[in-house]
């Protein structure tokens, strides 16, 4: 109950959505690619020059505190076999509990990813990418000021029905004073169906960049062919609760 209690509370800052509030003024003409319903990235990419827009809001509880913030995708099609994905943290939040709460913007991720093999009966279809984190962010907020980097393989496959995708990589982390790099390896398992006219439902595993093993799941409803709705819910391996809800734009 304390969730949704505070989840309430924070609800105002979902008006940051309100900076995407243009794009309804575009003529759509495919549907989004972008989805931070997941966090999963998948192989089904779209088509050269296609857009993709995603915004949602997340609040986090556990036992130790609760934290949030916003999540935005930007996905371009620079051909029909690559893209690049980009994705600021607008605001970022954290209050453990008994402590003062910080917050402020946060990093910013970009992700160029190329397909290298193209799926067929037999075979997934596999991307490369990278991810590079660039350190916009407040270090009050829990950026660490320094440049990360994630190489990672994207494999897909449509089964009996279902799309099934599958991450594989090896976060970098940038010492902050001398050392070693840090290196801790990455995985996810996202499967998606549709189970009613208009409705997905996503089921997810992961394990975070900080090594935290993550199980979610997630409803979709698409509303126009352009432009869809989910809510997610996720519970981590520390007893952690976490509520996504947001929106999804492609033209």
């Amino acid at each position: 109950m304390n969730l949704f209690v505070n989840l309430s509370k924070n609800l105002k800052l979902i008006g940051l959505l309100s900076v995407c509030a243009p794009i309804f003024s575009f003529a759509y003409t495919t549907l989004a690619i972008a989805d931070t319903a997941i966090e999963t990235e998948t192989a089904q990419i779209g088509k050269k020059g296609e857009i993709g827009i995603s915004q949602s809001y997340e609040y986090a509880h556990s036992k130790d505190g609760s934290s949030g913030g916003t999540l935005t995708q930007f996905e371009y099609g620079l051909s029909d076999r690559a893209e690049i994905l980009i994705e600021p943290f607008f605001y970022t939040w954290d209050q453990p509990k008994g402590e003062p709460k910080v917050e402020g913007l946060g990093d910013l991720e970009i992700t160029p990813s190329y397909m290298f093999v193209r799926e067929t009966t037999w075979a997934p279809a596999i991307l490369a990418a990278v991810k590079f984190k660039v350190p916009t962010g407040s270090k009050k907020a829990g950026s660490s000021g320094k440049f990360d980097y994630m190489p990672y393989l994207i494999f897909g496959k449509h089964i009996s029905g279902w799309t099934l995708n599958a991450n594989l990589g090896l976060n970098i982390t940038t010492p902050e004073s001398g050392g070693t790099y840090g290196k801790t390896g990455t995985w996810s398992l996202e499967a998606e169906r549709e189970i009613a006219p208009k409705t997905t439902i996503f089921l997810e595993g992961f394990s975070t960049e900080e090594g935290v093993k993550t199980a979610s799941t997630a409803l979709e409803y698409q509303w126009t062919d352009h432009f869809n709705s989910f809510a997610t819910v996720s519970y981590t391996e520390k007893r952690e609760g976490i509520l996504r809800l947001g929106i999804n734009l492609g033209y």
